[in-house]
């Protein structure tokens, strides 16, 4: 839409008006002209309007006019706008903004999640883990909100702001720019021009209900676009003499878009903001209405879309921007932008921590590693804020910088979570059946620096994993830790003493443990202590046996990588198990209905007392080489040494299965969980998952392995299987259901092809 403006403001006016008035000093008053100035060059005013991601559209408004040669003198923006237009001030160009958005996953950030590689390695387990996840407070439980916080969208404003950190007052950026915010505690607009400048993009889009409003000293500030939608007044007043408008916000609805109680409540939600825009819009001189009203307003995962719907709407207007470029520079040049972009450190006079109460100034400090004095830059400040998230102790920690007289104060901001939390889940597969997921944890509980860790799968086939770690150092990456682990399988077939059916295995575990994090992903652990492990069988055997007990002593040593983007469907990222472990046998027991033969070095029996080891070795390594395609390479290796039988020891592993489903569990594709008892093995396998819609996955994987079954003592056995299933990510957690079939000479017992199905999130 293009409006009628005042004659002065017409580009051939002008330059017409200023030739005229020259001429005339020139031929009548020479004496006159020479003592008189310059004439003054008309100022352009640019404001951007709110309208969600419909806001990214703004960028190609901002390509034509870079195209043109025309540059803004002043910007205000107002939600979406204000994020694009206080990214301009910047000095980001529109190619860099648009570059920018495309290498953000919004998603993630509007909806306040992060990649689970930015999780530190203890607190994967519990990450995007469970249906609900709940504070305890004084012993009650505490529902949460629901709003999101925000912590994503303003790590991100942080970073690209960061060379304006030192910047409080909004006019001295390489363009003077403001955004507009409502109060809504006194419900009036308020104009951001002052402060710190991501904390003023945040709020001018904080919509109610979808993210928390932003505290300042005297305000609650939230959304600008609830009465102001497009702030031309405000970039009038800052100067501007020309304006240009682009718009994105609410469009009226007209009678047939009313018949349905969403439409009603957007147009009595919104019909301040547009009753103000109607009012707003007569004052701009050029106004550009990009045609987004088809396109979702909150997904933000296809930006050049929109982009190139507001390049299209601008492009009307190319040659008109020309030609005001020129008539205004023929008055005068423009001031060269200047350069802040380079700036990447900055140096804190002082660091403080706010909000803190269950965690220590000190040990936030150390996890960031930033003193006084040291120079700091954008990156290592990212990575800290995102360890320091990571670590789930915070709802919300994020970072400002305040000058204060002649300093530069880096300040924290903390909203901790509470001291403990209840996680809840419910879960079915093939191998545990159906049960209640229900996982505690709890820091500084009993020390200050320590997390207890405790987690539950209350079925038929039961595990349990309780951990307390006392971490040591303000960094936290090193730590002592006391761990009691137990589970409860069915192996459906054991061959013992000639007999071959159903096995009922219970391991229960006491660890003494040394933890070594590095980084966020990696973790080495060096553990000593006493394993207690049965079996027994479902099936008459010979003199009755009904259990045979193991109680060894273990040493053991593993190192982990995990690097995966998300845990349920990944697309990105490794996953690596070195492990050695050393056992040996102190006491046994075989128990039948007729005697109970306890069994010890002096007194072996059938039980074996040598010392032996546990080597094992995986990998899984997740690409994506297409949009919606990922794929996986693995490989699996193990060598137990100094197997007698089965009978002798219980250190035997389990093949088969989807996915894992304990601590000697190797899946494998083709066969059913626990299926094959294996001692040695190598394998190799390849899996690929296309998304064919949002959250619906089809699933293809194929595996062969060469293994020596538990009780041979030589050769080697050949086997191969595939699976081909469809997945979604649902509410309760990944569903997965498929056939597969196996190809392996031992088959007897199991029927070649095969169903698995899984529902809910992993213990």
């Amino acid at each position: 839409m293009k409006k009628a403006r005042p004659e002065y403001y017409h580009p051939k006016k002008v330059t017409a008006f200023f030739s005229s008035c020259l001429m005339m000093m020139i031929c009548f008053l020479p004496s006159f002209a020479e003592a008189q100035d310059k004439p003054e060059r008309p100022r352009i005013g640019l404001a951007l309007s709110g309208g969600g991601a419909h806001g990214i559209a703004h960028v190609g408004v901002l390509k034509v006019m870079e195209e043109a040669g025309l540059r803004p003198d002043y910007i205000t923006g107002v939600s979406m706008g204000s994020i694009v237009g206080g990214m301009y001030s910047l000095g980001y160009s529109a190619d860099s903004i648009a570059k920018i958005l495309n290498s953000l996953n919004m998603d993630l950030i509007i909806n306040n999640r992060i990649p689970e590689n930015k999780i530190i390695f203890e607190e994967k387990r519990h990450f995007y883990n469970s249906i609900m996840s709940l504070p305890i407070k004084s012993t009650k439980v505490i529902l949460p909100t629901g709003i999101m916080n925000g912590q994503q969208v303003e790590n991100m404003l942080n970073y690209y702001a960061w060379p304006a950190a030192d910047i409080s007052d909004f006019s001295k950026l390489p363009i003077p720019f403001s955004c507009m915010a409502v109060d809504i505690v006194t419900v009036t607009k308020q104009e951001l021009r002052h402060g710190y400048l991501p904390d003023a993009m945040r709020a001018s889009m904080a919509i109610p209900t979808v993210f928390t409003p932003v505290q300042t000293d005297s305000s609650l500030l939230v959304d600008g676009g609830l009465l102001r939608n497009i702030a031309v007044s405000e970039v009038k007043a800052m100067g501007a003499d020309i304006v240009i408008g682009s718009y994105t916000g609410f469009q009226q609805k007209n009678e047939e878009e009313l018949q349905t109680a969403t439409g009603i409540i957007k147009q009595i939600g919104f019909m301040q903001s547009y009753w103000d825009f109607s009012n707003e819009k007569e004052k701009i001189d050029i106004l550009i209405e990009p045609h987004v009203k088809d396109l979702p307003s909150m997904e933000f995962d296809n930006p050049d879309t929109t982009i190139e719907r507001g390049y299209k709407a601008a492009l009307v207007y190319k040659e008109e921007f020309k030609r005001l470029a020129d008539s205004l520079n023929s008055i005068a040049p423009q001031k060269p932008l200047e350069n802040i972009l380079d700036r990447q450190f900055h140096a804190f006079d002082r660091i403080e921590v706010t909000g803190n109460k269950i965690t220590d100034a000190a040990q936030v400090t150390g996890v960031l590693d930033i003193e006084p004095g040291q120079k700091v830059d954008k990156e290592k400040l990212r990575e800290g804020i995102e360890l320091l998230y990571g670590k789930a102790w915070f709802e919300k920690i994020r970072y400002r910088v305040v000058p204060r007289n002649d300093s530069l104060i880096l300040v924290i901001d903390c909203i901790e979570k509470p001291q403990t939390m209840l996680y809840g889940s419910v879960h079915y597969d093939d191998a545990l059946k159906a049960g209640l997921i229900i996982g505690f944890s709890s820091r500084n509980l009993l020390t200050r620096r320590s997390v207890i860790n405790a987690d539950a799968y209350i079925a038929d086939y039961f595990r349990y994993n309780v951990i307390g770690t006392q971490f040591i150092g303000r960094n936290q990456k090193f730590g002592l830790s006391i761990s009691l682990a137990g589970d409860n399988s069915l192996y459906p077939s054991i061959e013992m003493r000639g007999i071959r059916g159903a096995v009922t295995s219970t391991n229960f575990y006491s660890m003494l443990n040394i933890n070594k994090r590095i980084g966020l992903n990696n973790m080495m652990n060096l553990s000593a202590g006493i394993e207690n492990l049965f079996l027994s069988p479902e099936f008459p055997t010979e003199c009755g046996i009904t259990r045979f007990k193991y109680n060894y002593i273990s040493g053991s040593f593993d190192y982990q990588a995990n690097t995966l983007n998300t845990k349920h469907f990944p697309d990105k990222g490794i996953v690596y198990l070195l492990s050695g472990t050393t056992s040996k046998l102190y006491s046994g027991k075989i128990s039948s209905d007729s005697l109970n033969a306890e069994c010890a070095l002096d007194n072996p029996h059938e039980f074996s007392f040598d010392r032996f080891y546990t080597l094992r070795g995986s990998f899984s390594h997740y690409f994506s080489p297409g949009r919606k395609v990922s794929c996986n390479i693995k490989g699996e290796a193990l060598y137990i040494t100094a197997t007698d039988s089965i009978t002798a020891r219980n250190n035997f592993f389990l093949l088969g299965g989807i996915q894992s489903s304990g601590r000697r569990s190797v899946p494998a594709a083709g066969f059913h969980p626990y299926q094959i008892p294996v001692k040695e093995l190598a394998g190799v396998g390849f899996e690929t998952d296309i998304e064919v819609f949002r959250d619906v996955h089809l699933t293809f994987s194929v595996n062969a392995f060469a293994i020596r079954e538990a009780g041979m003592s030589s050769g080697y056995s050949l086997l191969a299987g595939y699976s081909a299933g469809a997945g979604y990510m649902s509410i309760i957690g990944p569903i997965k259901a498929g056939i597969m079939q196996g190809f392996y000479t031992e088959e007897s017992g199991f029927h070649e092809f095969k169903g698995y199905i899984s529902v809910g999130f992993n213990f």
